[in-house]
């Protein structure tokens, strides 16, 4: 989006986000590229903030506050101010100044396949209603003008709603809510959009083998507690069997960095996409758990946070939200569970504990390292073949460790597990001996 000499602002669409015009398209335009990482290079290219005559401004979810709160400010004089945005504008927030907008015609939807569980950031074509909400930011506070980088008639031709969320993501936390609300037949439930038969049968199935249903699909006790909690039911699930292992202060911590859902750790700088030495001291060679586990104690016993999270490039502000997730999930577990002390294994030397009640809280996500490319693995549960994330703690690992557990299993170009801590391979028949026995 960028300011004017005159003082107007003009609005690009970033690579999730585009903005559309009131009816008057830019018949044929083909000046901007529509490929996924056109506005990331292009930022990548400039040195924000340096150009004589504009300045260009990010913002997308996953960015610090500090810098989200730089597209709010005005450019300087005789200067325009372009921002480029992912969907986070088109509703959740509304910048001051905007003049014009420029809409690329696609989105990008997290989709979740319903069999294999993998989810992928696939970019699509935008909504018809989402093309009227991204014309809507040009001209909020004076005249304003949208321009569509696609032809009048594509519009007629696109979807009149974005898919609901429903009918593209897990289901797991659905179904067991509905449950514990006295639903007893999910799949006969009248939802107003119907998801995939095949989501509500993969996450009935996924109750089942945690606990949290039997047979005949009735919700247990297991099931009542893992409801109590806001999180997925398999995050919930950690924190119950934690109370096993002792760990159940360490459990909360690494549940609510991955709930807080913003990257932690940062570049030393936007060009720089290794991590800085000053975070790799916070790293945990057994994992990305760990490593979580590790930067958020260090930053909770840092007398000045902000300072810490500056020094060792992290993300304060998702730190923060970790903490107010984590206290709540404290408050939760103690109240709707009854537990009384929340144990602790005890520091580093005891994270063997961590691991081993991960590993039988998430059996669901474990990975061997496959026997014929030792540089991919192989999920236990679908057989997928995927690489660890190249963000992974493990990554650089030569060789790469022979079992893992994972967070997620997504797909951009390739499969990649992401956030990935080592576990030991006889400790899948030990703790699991019904699944891996």
């Amino acid at each position: 989006e960028e300011e004017n000499n005159d003082g107007h602002v003009e609005a690009q669409a970033g690579d999730g986000e585009q903005r559309e015009a009131d009816g008057r398209d830019a018949q044929g335009l083909k000046l901007l590229s529509s490929e996924p990482t056109a506005a990331s290079r292009f930022i990548d290219d400039i040195d924000l903030g340096k150009v004589d005559d504009f300045v260009v401004r990010p913002i997308f979810a996953a960015l610090p506050f500090d810098q989200q709160e730089l597209v709010f400010e005005p450019a300087p004089p005789r200067c325009r101010k372009i921002i480029l945005a992912t969907n986070i504008a088109e509703t959740s927030i509304t910048i001051p100044g905007i003049r014009y907008v420029i809409d690329s015609g696609f989105m990008k939807l997290k989709i979740c396949h319903p069999q294999t569980g993998i989810e992928a950031l696939k970019q699509v074509e935008t909504s018809q209603a989402s093309a009227r909400q991204r014309a809507g930011r040009a001209g909020r506070e004076a005249p304003g003008e949208a321009y569509r980088l696609y032809v009048e008639s594509e519009l007629a031709r696109m979807p009149p709603q974005t898919p609901a969320e429903i009918l593209r993501c897990e289901l797991a936390s659905v179904y067991l809510q509905l449950k514990a609300l006295g639903i007893q037949k999910v799949w006969t439930f009248p939802l107003v959009d119907r998801p995939p038969q095949e989501s509500l049968m993969k996450a009935a199935q996924l109750l089942r083998r945690l606990g949290a249903l039997d047979n005949s699909d009735n919700l247990t006790e297991i099931g009542r507690r893992l409801a109590a909690l806001p999180v997925h039911p398999m995050y919930s699930y950690c924190l119950l069997v934690s109370l096993e292992f002792n760990c159940t202060a360490e459990m909360l911590t690494i549940i609510s960095m991955i709930s807080a859902e913003t990257p932690v750790f940062m570049a030393a700088s936007r060009k720089q996409k290794e991590l800085a030495p000053q975070t790799k001291v916070l790293m945990h060679d057994d994992g990305d758990h760990l490593s979580l586990l590790s930067a958020y104690t260090e930053w909770k016993k840092a007398s000045n946070r902000l300072g810490f999270a500056k020094q060792h490039h992290l993300n304060h502000t998702a730190l923060e939200r970790a903490a107010t997730i984590r206290g709540q999930l404290k408050d939760l577990v103690q109240e709707a569970w009854g537990v009384k002390s929340i144990g602790s294994c005890g520091g580093p030397k005891n994270y063997h504990l961590v691991r081993r009640a991960l590993l039988k809280g998430c059996f669901m996500q474990t990975a061997r390292r496959d026997e014929v490319n030792p540089n991919s693995y192989q999920t236990m549960s679908t057989r997928q073949i995927a690489k660890l994330h190249p963000q992974s703690v493990l990554f650089s690992r030569r060789p790469h460790p022979p079992c893992v557990v994972y967070t997620e299993l997504i797909t951009t170009t390739k499969n990649y597990l992401r956030t990935v801590t080592e576990v030991d391979p006889t400790w899948l028949s030990e703790l699991c001996p019904q699944y891996f026995g």
